[in-house]
């Protein structure tokens, strides 16, 4: 099954996708996060054939939820009602922005869209 991750930001959103069956998670694109970003997100899913939707959850080191968790909670509770019939995961995320950081280097631009891979490569491994 084909599988879409968000990393999920007030100005921008990384996105990749991978496949259950072959394990593997690739960087997409990164998308701003503004009022069409629901429009963007249904299409991107549509082109993918995606069958399901993982959103990194920001929780604290100790694993709980601040401010961004929320946030993060009231996207995907959108994303639900846009999409209701497509299942929407929520993934811990902690420690992928470092992670992302490392793998970039100088290339920042990608740091969303990767940050979104480590998301789903996670997801992934766990299955």
């Amino acid at each position: 099954m084909k599988v879409l991750s968000i990393d999920y930001g007030g100005r921008r959103i990384g996105v990749a996708v991978g496949d259950t069956e072959l394990g593997i998670a690739v960087p997409k694109c990164v998308i701003k996060n503004d009022k069409r970003v629901l429009e963007r997100i249904k299409s991107l899913i549509e082109e993918s054939n995606v069958g399901k939707v993982v959103v990194g959850l920001p929780l604290t080191p100790s694993g709980k939820e601040g401010q961004r968790a929320r946030e993060v909670r009231e996207f995907v509770k959108k994303l639900r009602e846009r999409l209701p019939d497509l299942e929407v995961v929520l993934w811990d995320e902690r420690y992928t922005t470092q992670e992302a950081l490392r793998r970039v280097g100088k290339h920042r631009e990608d740091l969303d869209a990767v940050a979104a891979q480590i998301i789903l490569e996670e997801y992934l491994q766990s299955l």
